[in-house]
């Protein structure tokens, strides 16, 4: 049987569905607002009225963006019932009397532009609230079959009938979703129905999901929903122990700056032998009430509860300090590439033997600097223990020796010894590495050596120390010694000193207040003063920090010039010493002894014996021999610094110099270097003699 019902064309389908469309969209502009429901506020209870929060409803259909900040209104309605505006929604839902809307647009396509409160949000919410899947499909109303394939990151815009890629979208900086990543389809969404199962399974398969997968998942986890009490707590924590942290660390750092002790004999607070740590956090705790709280707490706790505040806190703080100081330190060389070294050992209260490792540079500024790396026990004094301490320190600090340019040791034999010191394994090494005697110490053994040249002047020196031990030994008789003195310019009594065998600075001190009735002893008082304040503040100089080798080399030859002219000085410093003390004998001692005369051998002349008197034996046998050997000992022990500044010395004098001296003493240098064939020293001469051929 033949079919005679009529079927409408696809025009008039379209014609039809257009006019049912027109007729439902009249029917429901028709319908009241939800805004009319609510009258608008009046009084001083509330700053912002409700009406442009749920403006928001119609924007999801009239296609209008909002601004993406969010609301927060509260408004009575009913009396003590209150609206919060949390959400803004297609619809509103009431709970307990409240009116909650949320503060975004559910439709993707109004988030305009996304910040982090946005971002937590959604990432709060999840996808579930904006997917819209109520919402009739207007553009697309064919499919390919009727499987259904659920997609959570799946979300549509009913203004723009478009999808978005919750998890790719704006929220978390990444492209949406599309067949094409571009610019274009991050702001319209993806509408391509017709390849719709081909993209979706291409999207999910790309980079570009799997990396916004990942953040999705961190920025859920950090807004938290279960742990966000435990996270909140787990800050609060780590602040406050941060604050504990950061007020023993400036207790740590003062003290170690003044070079004062942090332990004390007991580790309790509220003792007062307990240390200048505990005592200060005490001290800080009296005006710092959250401290004050902490120590009431955590007070002498013992071991098992953290209190921060331990000496091994304080330990670990020195230790992770100390460590990042010597970074700094090893940077600081390694920027200025070239460098010297000084090395020194003595045996700490532990009768252990410590290797003192200091390293001189200089900074971008040029200014030299000096940095102490370390202590280094070391069980062998030998040049070669010691070369082998000093590559060991160098290699573990990462500086290379290739570098090294300087050494400063002082003058024992395993240190400036010409065949096995440690100089000279240096040397061996690195050939540019110049060795320069350390100057104070340099001076001090010219004393040693001095002093110890004749029988007169160690018993002179023996004297002043038994004079010394046999006042201390008594208050009486030191109170009588410090009666007789006078107060100096700086109305200071000088006291009787003892001698030191390490610091010989301390023989001035003791020979300044020493008065006696002998001739000789008030000679040698008067000529070993002079001599020993001068000597004085040549070894003070020569400890300056900001001393060079010109300055020192200057310092030396004055002090050998001083020391040349005390040949002719015997009648002065014997004038000086009659004049003393009028308890001073005016003639100098004869001795009992009588004179031998040897026999003549047989076919030998007899010759007439020459006798000396008493002022010319002390001045032939004790006077010129310390002098002749002050000047011997100065003479060679400062070489090393003669030879270094005829080499570099010129490098600091270019006022005065003519151009033709200083090429001259360039000419002497390369010539001294010419043996040395280091590339990188060569390059650095040559560009020193360019400089000097461009004067």
């Amino acid at each position: 049987m033949a079919d005679n019902r009529k079927y409408d064309n696809g025009a008039q389908k379209r014609r039809k569905r257009k006019e049912k469309e027109h007729r439902a969209k009249e029917e429901t502009n028709k319908m009241p607002k939800l805004t009319g429901f609510f009258k608008p506020v009046s009084g001083d209870g509330a700053e912002t009225s409700l009406s442009p929060a749920l403006q928001t409803l119609s924007y999801a259909n009239t296609g209008t963006k909002i601004p993406p900040e969010p609301l927060t209104v509260t408004e009575s309605v009913a009396g003590p019932a209150s609206v919060e505006l949390e959400s803004v929604e297609a619809g509103a839902s009431s709970a307990d009397g409240k009116t909650t809307v949320d503060l975004y647009s559910t439709d993707p396509a109004h988030w305009g532009e996304i910040d982090e409160s946005v971002r937590a949000y959604w990432a709060d919410r999840g996808p579930e609230s904006c997917q819209n899947m109520n919402v009739g499909f207007q553009a697309s109303e064919r499919m390919l079959n009727g499987e259904y394939i659920e997609r959570p990151w799946l979300l549509y815009s009913p203004s723009t009938g478009a999808a978005f890629c919750f998890r790719v979208s704006r929220l978390l900086w990444m492209m949406i979703f599309s067949k094409a990543n571009t610019q274009s389809n991050f702001e319209t969404g993806f509408s391509d129905w017709k390849h719709a199962t081909e993209c979706m399974r291409e999207h999910e398969n790309s980079e570009h999901y799997r990396k916004a997968m990942l953040t999705y998942v961190s920025l859920a986890a950090a807004s938290g929903r279960i742990d966000t009490e435990l996270q909140k707590q787990f800050e609060s924590e780590c602040s406050y122990w941060t604050e504990v942290l950061r007020r023993v660390v400036f207790v740590v750092k003062c003290l170690a700056e003044r070079g004062l002790a942090l332990r004390g004999a007991s580790d309790k607070f509220g003792r007062t032998d307990n240390g200048n740590y505990l005592g200060i956090l005490e001290l800080i705790s009296e005006f710092d009430p959250f401290l004050k709280s902490h120590i009431e707490k955590y007070e002498n706790a013992g071991s098992g509860k953290p209190s921060y505040l331990s000496s091994q806190t304080c330990e670990e703080f020195i230790q992770l300090k100390g460590d990042r100081v010597l970074s700094e330190i090893v940077s600081e060389v390694k920027m200025a590439k070239y460098f010297s070294i000084s090395v020194d050992s003595t045996p700490d209260v532990a009768h252990v033997d410590q290797l003192t490792f200091v390293l001189r540079c200089v900074s971008p500024e040029g200014h030299s600097q000096e940095r102490f790396l370390k202590f280094l026990p070391i069980e062998s004094h030998t040049g070669e223990a010691l070369c082998a301490s000093v590559l060991k320190v160098l290699e573990e600090m990462g500086i290379d020796i290739a570098n090294c340019r300087g050494q400063c040791y002082d003058n024992a034999a395993n240190m400036s010894g010409v065949y096995k010191g440690l100089q000279e394994r240096m040397k061996e090494l690195n050939p540019l590495v110049e060795w320069v005697p350390c100057a104070a110490h340099t001076l001090n053994l010219v004393e040693v050596n001095s002093v110890n040249c004749c029988f007169e002047t160690a018993d002179f020196f023996q004297f002043v120390q038994n004079l010394f031990n046999f006042c201390s030994k008594s208050t009486a008789r030191w109170k009588v010694v410090t009666d007789g003195l006078q107060p100096n310019a700086n109305k200071r009594i000088e006291t009787l000193k003892s001698l030191s065998n390490t610091r010989w600075a301390a023989h001035a001190d003791a020979t300044q207040v020493v008065h006696i009735n002998y001739l000789e002893t008030a000679f040698m008082c008067t000529f070993w003063h002079s001599n020993l304040q001068r000597i004085e503040k040549a070894s003070a100089a020569l400890q300056s920090v900001e001393l060079d080798l010109c300055t020192a080399v200057n310092f030396v030859g004055s002090l050998r010039e001083y020391i040349g002219g005390l040949r002719d000085q015997f009648d002065r410093f014997e004038s000086q010493a009659k004049k003393l003390s009028p308890t001073v004998s005016q003639a100098y001692r004869v001795t009992g002894r009588r004179s031998k005369t040897p026999k003549p051998f047989f076919g030998e002349s007899a010759t007439s014996q020459v006798d000396l008197s008493a002022q010319q034996k002390f001045s032939t046998s004790v006077f010129l021999v310390v002098v002749d050997r002050l000047l011997s000992e100065i003479n060679h022990r400062y070489i090393a610094y003669d030879n270094l500044n005829n080499t570099f010395g010129f490098l600091n004098i270019f006022s005065g110099v003519t151009v033709p001296e200083l090429k001259n003493k360039l000419v002497k240098l390369l010539e001294t270097t010419s043996l040395l064939e280091t590339q990188t020293y060569q390059i650095d001469l040559s560009n020193l003699q360019k400089w000097f051929w461009s004067l």
